[in-house]
């Protein structure tokens, strides 16, 4: 946890001083090479002069509700973690009023190709042999917390995965978490997405080996 908490202040360092580019030309080196000497994390922050382009546009909706209409530019990251025989993808955006979204495809084999599909269901359960998804939203306002419906069954595809852009799309249907016994009550939630210049996280792995 102190990695991640540590990672994550020097990458809101990083991004809230971007206006001063020549200076983060300087020092992006720097910073990589701390994050990694105190955390072990191998990172690649997008150098200055992309740091503007680092964003993720995602549209994401169901049959009852427009969670996110894909014309808000999200802050974009992209996490790997190999634990054991299988690895982690974490896809996280956030955006400046509240909003934010995770998609994430767990117990996925070292040697995947594209397209790579995560499938939906209920309680997260894996079924020994295709990787797992889970997608999370949140808009956070002065008026409390809301989520999302939750996807009980489908699957999210990632169909890019580069240090320069990452694209998916999400097909399955699910509803409150009341409804999760219900799938007579299950709507279609759906959307897409595409991240540009994101800033990669990698534990227990090289990213080279992960990116496509």
């Amino acid at each position: 946890m102190k990695k991640i908490v540590f990672t994550l202040i020097i990458i809101s360092f990083f991004s809230c001083n971007k206006a001063k580019e020549s200076m983060q030309d300087a020092v992006t080196g720097a910073v990589e090479k701390t994050i990694e000497n105190q955390t072990g994390t191998q990172v690649e922050l997008p150098d200055a002069e992309d740091m503007d382009n680092n964003a993720g546009f995602v549209n994401y909706k169901s049959e009852k509700k427009i969670y996110l209409k894909g014309d808000e530019k999200m802050q974009a990251t992209v996490i790997f973690q190999k634990d054991n025989d299988y690895l982690a993808i974490a896809l996280q955006l956030t955006g400046e009023k509240g909003k934010s979204f995770i998609a994430t495809i767990n117990h996925i084999s070292e040697s995947f190709s594209l397209p790579l599909k995560g499938k939906f269901a209920v309680s997260n359960r894996y079924d020994g042999i295709n990787p797992s998804a889970t997608i999370m939203f949140m808009d956070v306002s002065e008026n409390g917390m809301m989520t999302s419906e939750l996807p009980y069954e489908g699957e999210i595809t990632i169909t890019k995965l580069t240090k320069d852009a990452v694209e998916f799309k999400i097909e399955g249907k699910g509803g409150d978490p009341s409804d999760v016994d219900s799938p007579s009550n299950w709507k279609t939630i759906s959307g897409n997405g595409k991240i540009t210049n994101p800033i990669i996280l990698s534990y227990g792995i090289d990213k080279n080996n992960v990116l496509k």
